[in-house]
């Protein structure tokens, strides 16, 4: 990194046996997980399930807060390309934790009552539609495999992805703590 006035904070490769003065970064010490098998992006963890068997909005919801997590609620482009990338199998559109708010202003809410600052609609949705034989509205929105989004009935069965916030190991304070590199 530069330090010169003209080119202050701007990167340059140069050689590896040159001296030069470094930056060093020491950590809180607390250490933070997602639970087994899942992805830590950004303060969260992410779990999709994207198996043979789908599931219901209510379901997926469901299996989410039995874990203490959500159906996961989306703020930005790199999430919805964080979020595909976990759906390797594409077995399913997955659910997603927006749906239908009669109390929202705009009339769609995030289940964990995050603001609604990023939008990522396919093209012509959300649409409410109503499909003859069908008993409910479109509801609750489901994400396509390109990453766009669709307003659908809540009972159709599709794959799901819920979010939980990282947490910290507590378990490991102490043995950082103790730690003193001027003893070495």
């Amino acid at each position: 990194m530069h330090g010169s006035r003209a080119f202050h904070g701007t990167w340059n490769d140069t050689k590896c046996d040159l001296a030069k003065p470094y930056i060093c970064k020491i950590s809180s010490g607390i250490l933070t997980q997602c639970l087994p098998f899942w992805m830590p992006y950004g303060r969260y963890c992410y779990g999709v399930y994207d198996g043979q068997q789908g599931f219901s909005w209510p379901d997926s919801q469901h299996y989410c807060q039995s874990i203490k997590a959500e159906l996961v609620s989306i703020h930005s482009r790199a999430e919805v390309e964080f979020i595909r990338n976990l759906n390797y199998t594409n077995n399913h559109n997955i659910w997603i934790g927006l749906t239908r708010d009669n109390n929202c202003e705009f009339g769609w809410g995030w289940t964990d009552r995050t603001s609604l600052g990023f939008l990522n609609w396919a093209q012509g949705e959300p649409n409410a539609a109503f499909h003859p034989g069908e008993v409910a509205e479109e509801n609750c929105v489901e994400m396509y495999a390109d990453g766009r989004w669709n307003d659908n009935n809540c009972l159709n069965k599709r794959g799901f992805v819920c979010r939980h916030r990282q947490c910290k190991d507590h378990s490991l304070i102490h043995m950082h703590s103790t730690y003193n590199p001027s003893t070495r």
